[in-house]
């Protein structure tokens, strides 16, 4: 570069460091009439922007996100159980609800659909302020607009805007939930109508409907056992009472029921009498005559013919000859000891029905004690299939009922969000503006006066820097 070329940064130099030639009192003149003028410029735009600026309205409201968290439990009987559970929207300390919130308020989406509301543009719309205290749940919003109405109406629209779109996405989280869970109820009611069919062939085929039923025929079993017991017990108390009669009276029970039959017989009881009377007067004659007497020899005779005919009339009657029952007739008092013989014939009798009692009791025991061993293995088939159908059912009811749970529980992934104070109507315009615009100009001024002094003290300044 030529000295010619140095020429001009030189005199820059020459006038920055030495200044104008200019007297002091004109120098001084000369800086005061160019800071006023600064001075007049600045303030001239201040008051241009606060008085061309048009009013700004500020609406404020709050919303709060409660603390608390939601739990539902559903209990079916036999069936199965369903549980939803929605804890504190604060309980994780990684994820705040708040800023999730707060970028779905600030989100594009969100505002596209709050202006449209107005029939506004985004642009036009504006981006409402969010301030979120530490340690609560609240979410205080805050926007402007030129007329309070318009301010209040932005907010309003933002906050319906915001709880629609919030209800969307529980909406379509739900909606993902359900779709998830339908993809496995087709395969638990598939199931379900596996097993259903599987234990109706299984009745169909064996006839045993349910376990009750296999618990019926083991206590019809044990009904029968106690009933034989009872009835061999009852059946030796008589045949205990049949034995002490028939060694009381001497008789079987068939003797009995003879000598009752001869007895009740009127033609063997006339004949017993001719033999009575016959028998009596021979004992008569033979203890006053000889035995070779006429009158006894012929007593004799007709004894023997009596007894002769009481042989076959006991014949015809009993179907059998037995002389010391014809004798006891006449020998014995028979009609104070027809009631004992009546009740031996009673017992025999009795004792007879329990034997035929207990003979078919044990033929019944015997067969359900053949059909309960050949239901073992059935029932317990029976059981197995009923848990599986079960399982299946109460995974399928549980199912079922979580779904349905889940529609009512909408605020799991997206907090309830209250309105805690409404958008305010502001009674006056927001100064913020005026105020920031003062501020600047009077820290432009002190700039400016700042500014104007440094120059003013320049040349020793730089004179000393330039010489040293």
């Amino acid at each position: 570069m030529t000295k010619h070329s140095y020429r001009p940064l030189l005199w820059l130099k020459h006038y920055i460091v030495n200044g104008s030639q200019l007297s002091a009192k004109k120098r001084k003149h000369a800086y005061l009439v160019v800071t006023s003028l600064l001075l007049l410029l600045i303030w001239f735009l201040v008051l241009l922007f606060t008085t061309l600026s048009p009013d700004r309205y500020l609406s404020n409201w709050t919303l709060i996100l409660p603390g608390a968290g939601a739990g539902a439990l559903v209990s079916l009987d036999s069936v199965g159980q369903a549980n939803s559970s929605t804890t504190s929207p604060y309980a994780s300390s990684a994820i705040d609800p708040r800023v999730n919130y707060k970028s779905i308020s600030m989100s594009k989406t969100l505002i596209n659909a709050a202006a449209k509301t107005l029939h506004l543009k985004a642009s036009e719309f504006g981006t409402p302020k969010l301030k979120m205290p530490n340690q609560t749940g609240l979410m205080q919003f805050s926007i402007k607009a030129t007329t309070a109405k318009a301010a209040q109406q932005k907010a309003w629209a933002h906050y319906h805007s915001l709880q629609a779109l919030l209800a969307q996405l529980r909406r379509d989280e739900i909606e993902q939930r359900e779709d998830a869970i339908r993809v496995g109820m087709a395969t638990f009611a598939n199931k379900v109508s596996l097993t259903q069919q599987k234990l109706l062939e299984f009745q169909s085929i064996h006839g045993l409907v349910s376990l009750d039923q296999f618990k019926e025929l083991a206590l019809t079993m044990e009904r029968l056992r106690h009933n034989k017991v009872n009835l061999v017990s009852e059946l030796q108390g008589v045949k205990a009472s049949q034995k002490m009669l028939e060694i009381h009276l001497s008789l079987t029970p068939k003797q009995a029921a003879g000598l009752l039959t001869l007895k009740n017989d009127q033609l063997f009881q006339q004949l017993l009498i001719s033999y009575t009377n016959v028998t009596a007067t021979l004992a008569e004659y033979r203890s006053r005559f000889g035995k070779r007497h006429p009158k006894v020899v012929t007593l004799q005779d007709e004894q023997k013919s009596v007894l002769n005919a009481l042989s076959r009339r006991c014949k015809v009657l009993l179907g059998y000859n037995n002389k010391r029952l014809m004798l006891m007739l006449s020998a014995d008092d028979l009609d104070g000891r027809a009631q004992l013989m009546q009740e031996l014939l009673s017992l025999n009798t009795k004792a007879e029905g329990l034997r035929h009692r207990i003979d078919a009791l044990s033929e019944q025991i015997h067969d359900w004690d053949h059909r309960f061993n050949d239901s073992n293995d059935d029932a317990a088939k029976l059981e197995g299939l009923q848990r599986e159908h079960q399982v299946a059912t109460a995974v399928f009811t549980s199912a079922l009922a979580k779904m349905d749970i889940g529609k009512a529980d909408i605020y799991a992934a997206y907090p309830l969000l209250q309105l805690m104070a409404a958008p305010t109507l502001p009674e006056e315009s927001d100064n913020l503006r005026t105020l920031l615009a003062i501020v600047g100009g009077i820290a432009a001024s002190i700039s400016l006066v700042a500014g104007m002094g440094m120059l003013w003290i320049r040349k020793p300044i730089l004179q000393k820097i330039l010489t040293s």
